[in-house]
């Protein structure tokens, strides 16, 4: 009787053990994800706001990048 009560509660404790391992790795990964968007979100960034500081100081060639910039979402 009781080794059938202790063998049904250690297939349940394994059965939570293995979701939470799995729910552990998925919310890792996500993380990971996130990270690594952040990242190349900022270096888009980085890379559009070098290119806006070579424009000099042509107002022409600002107002064509200001309108461009406006269609496109108007993000940096």
């Amino acid at each position: 009787m009781f080794g059938r009560v202790k063998l049904w509660l250690g297939g349940a404790a394994a059965l939570m053990l293995a979701f939470i391992v799995v729910w552990a790795a998925g919310r890792r990964e996500g993380h990971q994800e996130a990270r690594s968007k952040a990242l190349r979100s900022y270096v888009d960034t980085r890379k559009r706001i070098d290119e806006a500081d070579d424009l000099g100081d042509d107002p022409d060639i600002a107002r064509r990048w200001l309108r461009e910039r406006a269609k496109s979402g108007g993000d940096l």
